[in-house]
């Protein structure tokens, strides 16, 4: 038994023993496809390291390739994250595609929506990958257009790999007519100027109170118009002072 035990302990410090002379056994190298259930082998997360690894840099041109290359492939990347969103909503049963970007998916259902959408709009040839932006939130800005919205940016020199989100918002804003105010908005606006005039008319009061002794919530004369100046006279120096007009 002793033996046995020393026999165990010196192959298990040797690590797996190979196989006997006689054993007919031959070792294949199968590469790992993509989906399977296959756990990555070290190489392959050695050569993962390698490609996440930051290369030494020292010129302009170097960092610049570098960059462009990382660019390149976190288009790549959210592309191909859209493009098997896509698939899984054709082939998993009902419920279970909605279930899974719920529960297993490391970001939001908006966010797996502009994936979709994005990699259907390349697929389907409405948008270039030469001019596909190196974020999906930025690419979901260009394929929400209508055709028309999209030619004119097209035209203005927008639809580029390095346009930013902003400049198509802003861009779509400018197309769009002002929506018409609604009493609702109405109300807002007015409810929102109320509140800054009552706090406008706290700061008059403390600095008449403070500087000329005079409280116009409670002084009769001042109500009474009987204070030297007169209402009029006052609104029109409100109306003069610069100030007031950039508030």
């Amino acid at each position: 038994m002793a033996n046995v035990k020393s026999f165990m302990k010196k192959v298990a410090e040797q690590g797996k023993a190979a196989p006997p002379p006689d054993a007919k056994t031959e070792v294949v190298s199968t590469p790992v496809r993509s989906g399977s259930a296959v756990a990555p082998s070290k190489a392959d997360r050695r050569a993962s390291d390698i490609s996440d690894a930051i290369v030494p840099c020292h010129t302009r041109q170097e960092f610049a390739q570098e960059i462009r290359y990382h660019w390149n492939r976190s288009r790549k990347e959210f592309l191909s994250i859209g493009r098997y969103l896509n698939r899984a909503k054709e082939i998993l049963p009902h419920g279970d595609f909605e279930a899974m970007i719920e529960s297993d998916m490391p970001f939001s259902v908006e966010t797996a929506f502009r994936f979709r959408a994005v990699a259907e709009a390349v697929d389907t040839g409405r948008l270039s990958l030469d001019v596909l932006p190196g974020a999906e939130s930025v690419a979901y800005q260009i394929v929400t257009m209508t055709p028309d919205e999209l030619e004119r940016a097209k035209a203005q020199g927008l639809i580029r790999p390095d346009v930013t989100r902003r400049q198509l918002i802003d861009f779509k804003r400018s197309l769009r007519p002002p929506k018409d105010v609604t009493p609702n908005d109405r109300r807002r606006q007015l409810l929102a100027d109320y509140a800054r005039l009552r706090v406008r008319m706290a700061e008059i009061r403390d600095e008449l109170r403070r500087d000329h002794g005079i409280d116009p919530e409670h002084d009769d004369h001042v109500r009474s118009g009987r204070a030297g100046v007169t209402i009029d006279v006052e609104a029109e120096d409100i109306r003069a002072d610069p100030e007031d007009d950039r508030r």
